[in-house]
């Protein structure tokens, strides 16, 4: 038979899924259920009740909430965050450690040493501040194990406009 129980259910709950928007998913993230197995790198498109739909390699998943304990959100890491402190560090450090110590030879080019004694550390600071960036990870991890089927409901549904893919 063409028309399945399954293939009905599909399409009606993508109609009623599209009709909000055809580009509202979320960014990547891994969806794990309960009993320990999940998704990996999946967006989440639209929830209906208690069904989410889920774009995953291609293809679509409905997927029952009572099912999901854990959603994550792996956003990189703090890199870029580590590589600006560790500018303006090594800036104002430069400043300060000249206002200390006062040396008054101008060895630079530039007509006020301050300035360049702050310029080459600020190029240091920045390398350590971006290593340092990159030992902490960005992630986003929402536990729902422990809710009820209205409560995750509801916050799958923050969930999803909190990490728009387009906006």
């Amino acid at each position: 038979m063409l028309y399945t129980y399954r293939n009905i259910l599909f399409y009606l709950l993508l109609l009623v899924l599209l009709r909000n928007g055809l580009y509202a998913q979320t960014t990547l993230c891994s969806i794990t259920y309960k009993d320990g197995k999940g998704i990996d790198k999946t967006r989440m498109i639209g929830l209906h009740e208690d069904l989410l739909l889920v774009a995953d390699t291609g293809k679509f998943k409905i997927i029952n909430i009572e099912k999901i304990a854990r959603i994550k959100f792996d956003k990189g890491t703090y890199m870029l965050t580590g590589a600006i402190a560790g500018f303006v560090t090594g800036f104002l450090g430069g400043l300060v450690y000249y206002d200390a110590f006062g040396a008054k030879k101008k060895w630079l080019l530039i007509k006020d040493p301050s300035i360049g004694v702050s310029l080459f550390l600020t190029i240091p600071c920045a390398i350590l501040g971006s290593i340092i960036g990159l030992a902490f990870q960005n992630v986003d991890d929402y536990d729902l194990s422990k809710m009820q089927s209205l409560v995750k409901s509801r916050e799958i549904k923050y969930i999803i406009k909190d990490h728009p893919y387009y906006q």
